[in-house]
C-alpha cells in the first residue's frame, strides 16, 4: 500500500513525497524518498514497516546541538539493516533569526532557509546517496520541517513540481507536529510551517540561481546524478 504519512508509532511527521504531479506532465513515485521528524522513538514495529516500505538508506541532517539533546538519544534505527548516513547540515544563520528579535521579520521570509544553501558539500553528499541509493531513502532532522523542509523543496523542485505544491507540502508540517514535544520547545515564531517561509527561500534560489537544477549543479554534483534522481522519482502518468 502506499501512505502519504506513514502510518508509524514513533513519529508524527513521516511522509512519503510520491503522488505529486510535475509540470511535464509525470507523478513522482511512492516509496522513493520519504521525509520524516525525528526516528528517536520509533518501535520495532516501525522498523519492520520501513524495511518492507523499501527504504535501505536514511540520512540524519541533524548537528551535534540536536544530538545532545534531552529529545535525542540515539535514534532506534536497525543499523544493521539500515545503511546510515550522517550528514549535519548547519543552521547558524537560521538560529540567528529564530533567536533575534530585531531580526523577526526576515526570518519570516526565508533568510535563514536560504543560508541553508551555503552548505554546498553536504548538500552534494545528500543528493549522491539519492541518486546513487539503490533502495527508498528516508531522510530528517528533528522535527522534519526546517532542513527535512529545504532538502524536500530541492528534491521537488529538480522534478519540475509546481511551486504550489513545494509549499503546501512544507506547510503541514504544522498540522502533524501541533502536539510534539519538539516543537513545544521553540517559540510560536519558530514551530510555524507557515507557507511565506518556503515560498521566500524558492523565490530567493531562483532569484540567485535561476533553476533548482543550476543551484544543484553550482554543488558540483553531476548531470548525470540530476537525471537519475529525476529517473527514478518521476513516471508517466498512468504507468
Amino acid at each position: 500500500m502506499d501512505y502519504v504519512r506513514l502510518p508509524l508509532e514513533g513519529t508524527q511527521n513521516t511522509r512519503d513525497l510520491g503522488g505529486y504531479p510535475t509540470k511535464d506532465n509525470k507523478v513522482t513515485r511512492f516509496h522513493v524518498f520519504v521525509r520524516s521528524d525525528s526516528l528517536k522513538n520509533i518501535t520495532d514495529r516501525d522498523n519492520d514497516f520501513l524495511k518492507d516500505y523499501g527504504i535501505t538508506e536514511i540520512i540524519d541532517f541533524r548537528g551535534k546541538t540536536d544530538i545532545q539533546s534531552i529529545f535525542v538519544s540515539d535514534d532506534n534505527i536497525d543499523k544493521n539493516y539500515f545503511n546510515f548516513h550522517y550528514i549535519p547540515l548547519s543552521n547558524i544563520g537560521m538560529e540567528k533569526y529564530a533567536n533575534d528579535e530585531q531580526d523577526k521579520e526576515d526570518f519570516n521570509y526565508g533568510i535563514g532557509y536560504t543560508y541553508l544553501l551555503d552548505n554546498k558539500i553536504k548538500i552534494k553528499e545528500v543528493f549522491e546517496i539519492l541518486a546513487d541509493s539503490k533502495g527508498g531513502v528516508l531522510f530528517h532532522c528533528s522535527a522534519g520541517k526546517d532542513r527535512t523542509g529545504v532538502i524536500s523543496a530541492l528534491v521537488m523542485g529538480l522534478c519540475n513540481i509546481d511551486i504550489k505544491d513545494i509549499i503546501a507540502n512544507y506547510q503541514v508540517t504544522d498540522t502533524y507536529l501541533a502536539d510534539s514535544d519538539v516543537i513545544k520547545t521553540y517559540s510560536d515564531r519558530v514551530q510555524k510551517s507557515s507557507p511565506e517561509y518556503i515560498k521566500k527561500f524558492v523565490e530567493n534560489l531562483l532569484n540567485k540561481y535561476g533553476s533548482f537544477e543550476n543551484y544543484l549543479l553550482s554543488c558540483n554534483i553531476s548531470m548525470d546524478r540530476l537525471e537519475k534522481i529525476k529517473e527514478k522519482f518521476t513516471m508517466e502518468i498512468g504507468e
